[in-house]
């Protein structure tokens, strides 16, 4: 399984905005394309800001590699646009490790 991990830190003033664009906007752009097999919001517990990760999840490498290339940074895009520095990303690409390895 490959993982592209989004660490996503939103501000209080933006949060609703963000949890709408989140649903109406980003969540329906990854679910028609396709090269993502689940995607999974998660909160992060630990710190007192609000912070989420979202895990994009695909059994394919070559998928992975595209999704980022090509639908990521026209999300990302998308929210500078919207929310400016008010909400922040990073990405991580993640693979799942094996007994073996």
């Amino acid at each position: 399984m490959y993982v592209y991990n989004l660490t996503v830190v939103i501000s209080d003033e933006v949060f609703t905005q963000w949890q709408e664009w989140l649903q109406n906007v980003y969540l329906p752009t990854i679910n028609t394309n396709k090269t993502i097999e689940r995607v999974r919001v998660f909160k992060v517990l630990n710190v007192p800001e609000k912070h989420y990760a979202i895990h994009h999840e695909t059994t394919s490498p070559a998928q992975l590699l595209y999704f980022i290339e090509h639908t990521i940074p026209k999300l990302l895009q998308q929210s500078a646009e919207t929310f400016g520095e008010k909400v922040l990303f990073w990405g991580t690409q993640l693979k799942e490790a094996k007994s073996e390895e």
